[in-house]
């Protein structure tokens, strides 16, 4: 595609009204106008940044929530950040409702840019934190683009520190996005501006970032009739657009420095390459113009997080040994960049970026046997157990390892390897654990002591259906039971294929009634659903508040139904003739005398009879128009497939790995809440083992069972129980893993030392004494554990311990030891500091004599009186006398 013909295409696109495009420009105008209340901008942080950039971006683990926690991390006042989580929520519910066209996905969301959120700590130093902020709101009031340009310049000097033109340009876009243009790498990185002929100077600094934005406003004010950046941003994702060949970063921008001859060494060094890293190279290898990690679990059948995380950790690792220099521009996967060059992808093509191996890495692959590696059994068989409690004391990191655990079954990779990529990037791991949660992969739930069977494997819940005022019942599956169903069907890929969302709604939909009719046979015909209630005419208010009778039924079909949910249209009150999948929002439809209101539907099997009063929890369906339905959308794909063509027909089995992680396991009534579920979950009695079983439910009279892919992950404070005293059934079903406070860790992550005063304290000694005294006065499952010290890694002062003691240890203690403060005494060496040393007690003692305070006490003996003395946890002085040799 020429210049030409490029601005041709442009031209006939229509003009953007950015608040009907998406909330990000609402979100950047009033932060704006938030941080124009502060009177002393020397506050002003990296943690300002962090809200500020927050406002534009918009991904999966960027939700509202989020950007709320960002804003009160920052230092607006506590009225400005109330306003700001209101107007969050107003853009919010905006978005819900389909205010805006940009949409993450089918559903709805608020931020354009799906960059991967990073924080500017450590990047962004004070000063240039407030020079950006006070820009911003100079900038907001003016309106001469060569006025805005001339600020922007004087900030964006060699000495501003800690962003690039990526952050810059997508902050500055949302609050003038008819000024600045987007230079953001993960949606183009100038790549629309190479095919226009504009030739842009270093695009992804920022330094040269108003340079490049007069040549491209030059160009559009010239060729264009569009004046919204925006358009141009997006174009790369709605057309082929020659110019995409060009990877980043350039050579010029970013060189790790290593010859042919050394990545050969690399390669060839069996300390570095193995089994599963030689698997993901070879990947790459062949894809010789590049790939995307999503491109290749298609391929291969890795999971695409597993492959980004095995990335991950081997270009971190390369780096760690040799030191290596890492890219300074703002890039989320600025280690990948060690072994890759990437590009955005294009129409057409899977994922957010096409990776692929640097010259010199490709060519010292070249030299060795790659391909042996890339055989599917050289992929890491989990041994683990199905069924694990993880145990010990408070603070052992018993949930950090969760984590681990979790993430390295459903990537199928060792413990050891997910824990040392952890070690070194927890965040990168912690993030694919949140994408598995989100994508159903893994479930977390606590339990307590009314937690119940009800909760966990299925219960009755009352309800009340459309235009009836008797209320009914329904079978609700619990948490457990819902998860075994999820991980029962088939492949997540079958759901992608169908289209069907992650936990989707299921619908009963009448189509003109019972039995064949006109609006059936066109619904089927034309791919919709079409229900009545005209003469509400087509414009529903969102709150739905006064609409009458029909109330229920449109406030499913506007603001419940999701685009994704499935349908199932109703042919008698036992029987459905067709299943379809919901593919857009509501219309309204002149064009038919009646049953005006449409959804399109894409329908995966029509003209079939299906009774499904068994699957219904042997309910028939009643005559409202629209409700949602109790059916598991197991036995819905079940139908699907049933009905499907034998060529079209998917596996029969669900070969991923899912997690089901039971906090505090052992602060529930284990026969109460598990039931029969506790011989279910047996490995030899799981579905698809030898001795597979499965039993009726009490309430659904339905058959069930634990499918042999589901893992259960509990965790355990012995402080609370002791595992001798736990459910025998539970023990004899359960793997145990024992988790000890561990000095060690404190010394590999650099929390094991506090200064103050020229004087040096060992922490990770002194946890050692705490805890061979706690040993000694009680037992080992009531010791400390080392994740209360783990913040000293950044903050080492005795500022910090003061308050780990204050808040975590002191407590602890006082709960350990029914507050018998002598023997606390003991564990904290307070028993030895007399005299002037008395100062440096924690529980301070001093005797009460009894005649000081009744007036007759000839009987009454004196006792010792115990404080807490709050004064001692700011003296490094008070740690170093717990023992003498600290």
């Amino acid at each position: 595609m020429n210049t030409s013909e490029l601005v041709e295409i442009i031209n006939k696109e229509s003009e953007m009204n950015p608040d009907a495009h998406d909330g990000s420009y609402e979100l950047m105008r009033n932060i704006i106008v938030s941080y124009a209340t502060i009177d002393d901008y020397s506050i002003i942080d990296y943690r300002d940044l962090n809200a500020v950039y927050a406002m534009a971006v918009g991904t999966w683990k960027l939700n509202a929530e989020k950007k709320k926690e960002y804003i009160n991390s920052g230092h607006l006042s506590v009225a400005e950040k109330e306003r700001m989580a209101n107007v969050i929520d107003d853009v919010w519910d905006k978005a819900c409702l389909g205010k805006y066209t940009n949409r993450e996905g089918k559903g709805p969301s608020i931020g354009m840019f799906g960059t991967g959120f990073y924080s500017f700590e450590r990047m962004a130093d004070n000063e240039s934190s407030q020079r950006f902020i006070r820009m911003m709101i100079d900038i907001s009031s003016m309106d001469d683009d060569d006025l805005i340009y001339a600020r922007c310049e004087k900030v964006f000097d060699d000495n501003f520190k800690g962003m690039q033109a990526a952050a810059a340009s997508v902050i500055l876009h949302c609050l003038k996005p008819l000024t600045f243009p987007i230079l953001n790498s993960n949606f183009g990185d100038g790549t629309v501006f190479d095919s226009l002929g504009i030739a842009l100077n270093k695009p992804g600094k920022l330094v040269t970032y108003i340079e490049n934005c007069r040549k491209i406003k030059a160009f559009r004010d010239s060729n264009l009739t569009i004046k919204n950046y925006r358009i141009l941003d997006q174009l790369p994702r709605k057309y082929d657009i020659s110019g995409v060949s060009t990877f980043y970063p350039s050579v010029d921008e970013y060189d790790p420095g290593f010859t042919q001859e050394q990545w050969f060494d690399i390669v060839t060094n069996p300390d570095f390459i193995g089994p599963i890293w030689g698997r993901i190279l070879a990947m790459f290898y062949l894809e010789k113009d590049g790939t995307s990690c999503t491109a290749l679990s298609k391929k291969y059948g890795d999971d695409p997080s597993g492959i980004s995380g095995c990335i991950s950790q081997m270009c971190m690792n390369l780096q760690k040994k040799t030191q290596c220099p890492i890219y300074t521009g703002e890039n989320s996967n600025k280690y990948w960049l060690i072994m890759f060059q990437y590009r955005p992808t294009v129409k057409g093509e899977s994922g957010s970026n096409i990776w692929r191996l640097r010259p010199e890495l490709r060519e010292a692959l070249s030299e060795i046997d790659i391909m042996k590696y890339l055989d599917k059994t050289s992929k890491t068989q989990i041994d683990m157990p199905l069924n694990t409690i993880l145990y010990g004391p408070p603070g052992t990191g018993k949930t950090y390892n969760t984590v681990v655990y979790a993430v390295s079954i459903i990537e199928e990779r060792s413990f050891e390897e997910i824990a040392n990529e952890a070690s070194e990037d927890y965040e990168s791991v912690k993030s694919r654990y949140d994408k598995y949660i989100s994508d159903g992969r893994i479930a977390f739930t606590t339990f307590h002591q009314s937690y119940g069977y009800e909760d966990f494997i299925e219960g009755i819940k009352p309800i009340m259906a459309d235009g009836e005022e008797d209320i009914g019942y329904r079978i609700d599956p619990g948490v457990f039971k819902a998860f075994c169903e999820r991980a029962s069907i088939p492949s997540s890929k079958q759901t992608d294929n169908y289209g069907i969302r992650k936990d989707p709604a299921i619908w009963k939909v009448s189509l003109g009634g019972a039995h064949d009719n006109p609006v059936r046979t066109d619904c089927m015909e034309n791919n919709h659903i079409r229900i009545g209630w005209d003469d509400y005419g087509p414009e529903i208010a969102d709150s739905l508040d006064e609409i009458g009778s029909g109330k229920r039924v449109l406030n499913a079909f506007y603001n419940v139904m999701s685009i994704g949910d499935v349908v199932l249209s109703c042919y008698t009150s036992s029987e459905i003739d067709a299943i379809g999948v919901i593919t857009g929002d509501c219309e309204w439809d002149d064009s038919y005398g009646h049953y005006k209101r449409i959804r399109r539907v894409k329908w995966l099997v029509k003209n079939i009879r299906e009774n499904i009063v068994e699957i219904n929890n042997g309910a028939q369906m009643t005559p409202a128009t629209v409700y949602w339905i109790g059916i598991p959308l197991k036995d819905i794909l079940n139908i699907v497939e049933k009905y499907k063509p034998q060529n079209d027909k998917k596996a029969s089995i669900n070969d991923e790995k899912y997690v089901f992680i039971i906090d505090e396991i052992n602060r529930g009534n284990i026969s109460k809440v598990f039931g029969e579920l506790i011989t279910l979950i047996e490995e030899t009695k799981r579905i698809g083992a030898s001795e597979a079983m499965t039993v009726e439910l009490p309430y659904s009279h339905k058959k069930f069972g634990v499918p042999n892919n589901v893992y259960i992950l509990g965790t355990m404070n012995t402080a609370d129980r002791s595992i001798a005293i736990m459910d025998t059934a539970l023990r004899r079903r359960f793997s145990f893993v024992e988790m000890l406070p561990d000095s060690n860790v404190l010394r590999a992550i650099g929390a094991d030392k506090v200064e103050a005063n020229g004087i040096t304290l060992n922490v990770a000694d002194m946890l050692d004494v705490i805890n061979e005294r706690i040993a000694f006065l009680f037992d080992r499952e009531h010791t400390i554990g080392h994740a209360f010290f783990t913040s000293l890694k950044d903050d080492p002062s005795v500022d910090n311990l003061g308050k780990i003691f204050e808040k975590s240890i002191i407590p602890l203690l006082q709960e350990y030891f029914y507050e018998d403060y002598s023997k606390i005494q003991l564990v904290l060496g307070d028993d030895g500091k007399i005299g002037d040393n008395k100062q440096y007690q924690f529980i301070r003692d001093e005797e009460v004599e009894a005649h000081k305070i009744f007036a007759s006490a000839v009987e009454l003996e004196s006792t010792m009186k115990y404080t807490i003395q709050y004064s001692a946890f700011d003296k490094i002085q008070s740690y170093k006398m717990i023992s003498k040799n600290l």
